[in-house]
């Protein structure tokens, strides 16, 4: 259930900043029926913004609706909505009332899943720029963030175009399928990115003039270079030596 201060709030965005509704009354039927199923969380068809049907696969982090805390960049806080990440469209989605609305990032700074399991799962925009891959209003999975050097992931989906053809039993339809993809990220003292390929040259590149310490670090504590929890002990480690 939703704080009543949360409603109110969501009440507010709607009012005065335009939030955009996905469900609508001018839909047509097939828009709607689509609809349905994303309300109901079995969002294997998608609709605005691939306009496509016939497409398999999700555009979500997780299809479940799930409790999350969004900050907001007001420094409001809206406690346990019911929300989703919609990857394709880079932004989360809450539901109030009977519609399903997307919160525009100019007014989120980011949110915080409460998985099924108890863990959460955080989220930012406005973290940095990474030329050619995203710009500043970007959402990135925060996995460590110290005081001079961070640990992310940025989440895409891409659409595998399928290949119609014949088989022995004749022509055989195929759908488009939605992929997942996953970017692992170090963040550095200045501020910039720099994409994670877990081997241990490649970390250890990361880590300038303190590669030799995170190295005995790495083999004092048995850490495996192609893990990504051990990753980011090395980068907490490296975090402490600066």
């Amino acid at each position: 259930m939703l704080y009543s201060r949360s409603i109110l709030s969501l009440s507010l965005l709607i009012v005065f900043f335009g939030v955009t509704p996905v469900t609508s009354t001018a839909q047509d039927a097939g828009q709607r029926a689509n609809t349905d199923n994303l309300l109901r969380g079995n969002s294997v068809i998608i609709t605005s913004p691939l306009r496509a049907t016939g497409v398999v696969g999700s555009p979500y982090f997780s299809d479940a609706w799930l409790a999350a805390d969004i900050q907001l960049n007001n420094g409001q806080v809206l406690e346990e909505v019911r929300s989703r990440y919609n990857v394709w469209s880079d932004a989360i989605e809450v539901v109030h009332r009977a519609d399903t609305l997307q919160l525009s990032e100019v007014l989120v700074r980011g949110f915080t899943f409460i998985m099924p399991g108890g863990h959460e799962v955080s989220f930012q925009n406005r973290v940095g720029v990474m030329p050619g891959e995203f710009g500043r209003n970007a959402y990135l999975q925060v996995l460590y963030e110290g005081e001079h050097a961070g640990v992310f992931k940025r989440h895409t989906k891409v659409i595998r175009e399928a290949q119609q053809g014949a088989s022995g039993f004749g022509f055989v339809e195929r759908h488009d399928s939605i992929e997942s993809r996953e970017m692992l990220l170090f963040q550095d003292a200045d501020g910039e990115f720099h994409r994670v390929r877990l081997n241990r040259r490649n970390v250890l590149r990361l880590f300038g003039d303190h590669d030799s310490d995170i190295r005995a670090y790495a083999r004092q504590h048995n850490l495996d270079f192609r893990s990504e929890s051990d990753f980011i002990r090395m980068v907490q480690q490296y975090n402490s030596l600066l």
